[in-house]
């Protein structure tokens, strides 16, 4: 494991940085760990670096598999407009086990940025529809020398009704309640079980797509939406990545529900801090935007609506599932979000109409 005080020497043997650079003082390094070990090289004068590695065998594998996805989207056969949504990929030490790939400065993601904002971009959103129907039109087979793809399992969500010993023993007290509440509606397990059958290995798709994997330029400039954190990609559901998008919005209008015992469910939705009318431009942006780019017809585009709105109502759920992790006590909004995820399996177009505000395409 690389340690601050190593980095230096690591960077100029791999010849990424010079003398120069150390001489000038042209060098600042930041911690910039989340899950990974992970490092911000910044320089005033050449590219600024961001160096990810895996802090154990587990992270160190999520790591490589990211690794194998940029050097797919930077090969010669690749690049096309997506890289433009990118970080700049400076290559993978297999035997660090470290990634180094463009340190982005001035950013923001989009759960910041629509909190400063208290307003949902439609260009942003056009821009996110853009760059998904890019990703999941790209051919595996052309990366040189790339071998198989990696492959995404069905997310655990869709069967966390049946956790296995692996799971039960890495959860929290509230993580269990979650999954009883949902266990306790064999309707609600009949649904996810569906859609663990219906899950196909069909396109590059990046698997855990939220808004704190999309990064903004600073106010001051011209937005641009960088993707990034691609540790789970490879050949999957693309209906997952775009049900993802529809549950960035439900989550983040159920986080400020005003959840309490004296208030009647409905009357508490309606008194939501970002009611859902605001969110539905932007909603309806993507979707256009994502169809028009993709070249569906109305029926095909229906069915791959109708198909990610339920994943979208299964992503809910995990959201309300992992918020619960690091809670001490079950949250009323959690149980809110897995209310209205049942409710959304339940009748999915309805809920394209009503929650997302996107009509039948034949309108």
């Amino acid at each position: 494991m690389l340690a601050e005080p190593d980095l230096v020497h690591y960077l100029l043997r791999r010849e990424l940085i010079g003398t120069a650079s150390i001489v000038d003082g042209d060098l600042t390094i930041v911690d910039a760990s989340r899950r990974n070990h992970n490092f911000g090289i910044l320089r005033d004068h050449g590219p600024s670096y961001l160096l990810k590695q895996g802090i154990d065998l587990e992270r160190s594998a999520s790591v490589s598999n990211e690794a194998r996805i940029y050097q797919f989207f930077h090969s010669a056969a690749e690049r096309d407009g997506f890289t433009g949504y990118l970080p700049r990929y400076f290559g993978y030490d297999p035997d660090e086990h470290v990634l180094l790939l463009e340190f982005l400065g001035d950013v923001e993601d989009l759960r910041e940025y629509h909190a400063r904002c208290g307003r949902f971009s439609t260009k942003i959103a056009e821009a996110v529809g853009d760059a998904l129907s890019l990703l999941h039109r790209k051919n595996w087979v052309s990366l040189e020398g790339g071998g198989d793809a990696p492959v995404c399992r069905p997310p655990c969500m869709l069967s966390i009704h049946r956790p296995d010993l692996e799971i039960l023993g890495s959860i929290s007290g509230t993580n269990l309640q979650v999954i009883r509440i949902i266990q306790q509606d064999p309707e609600f397990c009949d649904l996810l079980d569906e859609l663990h059958q219906s899950w196909k290995t069909v396109a590059l798709i990046h698997g855990d797509f939220k808004w704190e994997n999309c990064l903004v330029s600073a106010p001051a400039k011209n937005k641009t939406l960088k993707i990034i954190d691609w540790e789970l990609g490879g050949l999957g559901d693309p209906a997952w990545d775009v049900g993802s998008v529809f549950a960035t919005y439900l989550s983040y209008w159920l986080a400020f529900v005003p959840v309490t015992t004296a208030t009647e469910p409905r009357q508490s939705l309606r008194l939501a801090r970002y009611p859902l009318e605001k969110m539905q431009p932007a909603l309806r942006s993507f979707w256009r935007s994502y169809v028009a780019r993709m070249q569906l017809d109305l029926m095909a585009a229906e069915q791959q609506l109708v198909l990610a709105i339920k994943y979208g109502a299964a992503r809910l759920a995990q959201t309300a599932y992992e918020q619960m992790h690091s809670s001490p006590q079950l949250l009323g909004n959690a149980v809110c979000s897995l209310q209205v995820s049942l409710n959304i399996l339940k009748n999915p177009r309805n809920a394209g109409t009503t929650l997302l505000g996107i009509p039948p395409l034949s309108n």
